[in-house]
């Protein structure tokens, strides 16, 4: 708490903006933004569109700017058609007023201009997916003069890459979330970055007391997140439901929507839970499967704070926060059969004493208060070698 009012107090001099892409649901990047927002209590907010109202839970209240993009009539269930108006859109704000630009990005937000004078750090959760190396996961038509429409798709998608190119040029300090993604950000940017892990709420979990003794059988897996096509959670949905292994999926997308329809009578759904439900969820569960590579992945975390098993790829994000055979059990992201044994073998270890104390070690790494201290310390390193501040 003190080094949080020391930090508000040398940088309550500087006019602050804060940038973040759009909210609809309060998912990683929501959480991080939060932090950031609430080390900067006076701080402007600007963002492309969305209901930052009703996903943030902030300790102050900040001036929220929205671009031309949230006047569009039922943007929430068309603003991914929208993608080439995106940069058009970030690049609108006037920011000439601001000494301090913060921008928190998985898409545009980093693209933001800023004035000549102004410092710019970019908290990186992840290049843009679609535009980079998950385009052929998400648009899965293989061009051709008889797919004029997916011609033009990719020719976009070319644009949107030489923008996201020449928009990091305006970067004056780059965060990343993780090994990988900075690894990525080097790779399409050709700029390196501090890594700083998002901050999860270590102390929020509190069923980890209580030690597994559930008989196997009994023993549930959880399915939590975002339920999008590139995180394979229907995937794996499926595969545990041809093997009889009793599973609860949580979270929200249309994945979730057409699971619960398909799987309505042998499946526990929790859709769109609110904070208060997602300890009890956790409680049900004795393993959490994260199909997918991810760019860091703040839920595994969080189960592990919970004392789930965590069985997860060996790669991306999890795989420097998932201690295989510790606080979990990875596997080759390629295979369901590796996936699936990992499942299994989480599943018959029980849960002990000292496989929680591993638990809340390596969550640890990872609070609240690391994060601030972290995040500040680069925040005013970057301040002191401007000499314009």
């Amino acid at each position: 708490m003190q080094l949080k009012e020391n930090f508000i107090n040398q940088t309550k001099h500087l006019k602050v903006a804060i940038v973040h892409d759009w909210m609809f649901s309060r998912r990683g990047g929501e959480k991080v933004l939060e932090q950031i927002l609430n080390l900067f209590p006076n701080a402007d907010m600007y963002y492309l569109f969305g209901t930052p109202d009703k996903v943030l839970n902030l300790e102050n209240k900040h001036k929220f700017n929205a671009s031309f993009l949230a006047r569009i009539p039922f943007i929430k269930k068309i603003y991914k058609g929208l993608l080439p108006f995106f940069p058009i859109a970030i690049e609108s704000f006037d920011l000439s007023q601001y000494n301090l630009i913060i921008s928190s990005s998985s898409c545009v937000a980093k693209g933001i201009v800023p004035p000549p004078l102004g410092l710019h750090i970019a908290y990186i959760h992840s290049p843009m997916r679609y535009a980079w190396d998950q385009e052929h996961r998400y648009f899965t038509k293989i061009p051709s003069f008889k797919r004029p429409l997916e011609i033009l798709r990719r020719f976009l998608l070319n644009r949107l890459r030489i923008w996201d190119i020449t928009s990091s040029v305006r970067i004056d300090k780059l965060i990343t979330n993780s090994q990988f993604v900075a690894r990525r950000c080097s790779l399409f940017y050709g700029k390196e970055s501090k890594v700083i892990y998002p901050p999860i709420h270590t102390h929020f979990f509190q069923n980890n007391t209580k030690i597994s003794c559930a008989s196997v059988e009994k023993r549930k897996v959880l399915l939590f997140g975002a339920w999008t096509p590139y995180k394979k959670m229907f995937e794996a949905l499926e595969t545990l439901m041809q093997n009889g292994i009793q599973v609860i999926a949580a979270g929200h997308g249309s994945e979730l929507i057409k699971a619960s329809r398909k799987f309505k009578n042998n499946v526990e759904f929790f859709i769109n839970p609110l904070d208060d439900e997602i300890p009890i969820i956790f409680s049900k569960a004795h393993t959490l499967l994260f199909p997918a590579i991810e760019d860091f992945g703040i839920v595994p975390l969080e189960a592990t704070s919970s004392g789930l098993w965590v069985v997860a790829p060996n790669q991306g994000g999890t795989k420097e926060t998932v201690l295989n055979e510790v606080t979990g059990f990875t596997f080759e992201e390629s295979s369901k059969e590796s996936m699936l044994n990992a499942v299994l073998k989480s599943l018959k270890r029980d849960l002990l004493e000292h496989d929680l104390n591993n638990m809340k070690s390596q969550v640890e790494k990872f609070s609240i208060e690391n994060f601030q201290i972290n995040f500040t310390k680069e925040v005013l390193m970057t301040l002191k070698k401007e000499t314009k501040f």
